[in-house]
């Protein structure tokens, strides 16, 4: 089961989060995995938040895979806030009866996280260009 959902953040930037959810060993037990993507104003598609030009590119290549999600989820501006709809969505459409085990633990890691902040001048500054 796949739940994708696009969040419209204030700096003209798209962000999308898919959730994927695989039945277990135990067929009342769901194993949701998550994945970020970006897309820019100008962006034609969805592409990752840290790809081979980003300065934090080669500290994502050798960190663990949960070291680098979370790298990866930093960096595409989505809120805490934003990850619990998602999952609570996704576990609505799975419906009763299931137990849900995440792959990685992101929303226990994510505590501080606050998505992307943005200035009143900041904010004219993007609506004029």
């Amino acid at each position: 089961m796949i739940l994708e959902k696009t969040f419209h953040l204030s700096v003209g930037r798209e962000a999308k989060i898919i959730v994927r959810g695989q039945v277990g060993r135990n067929r009342g037990e769901i194993i949701i995995d998550y994945e970020f993507l970006i897309r820019e104003k100008h962006d034609t598609g969805f592409r990752e938040p840290i790809g081979p030009n980003h300065p934090q590119y080669w500290k994502l290549k050798k960190s663990t895979p949960e070291r680098s999600q979370l790298l990866q989820l930093e960096y595409s501006g989505i809120s805490r806030k934003q990850i619990r709809e998602v999952t609570r969505e996704f576990k609505r459409a799975a419906g009763p009866g299931y137990t849900f085990r995440y792959q990685n633990e992101i929303e226990e890691r994510t505590k501080y996280l606050k998505g992307i902040r943005v200035s009143a001048l900041s904010r004219r500054l993007l609506s004029v260009a």
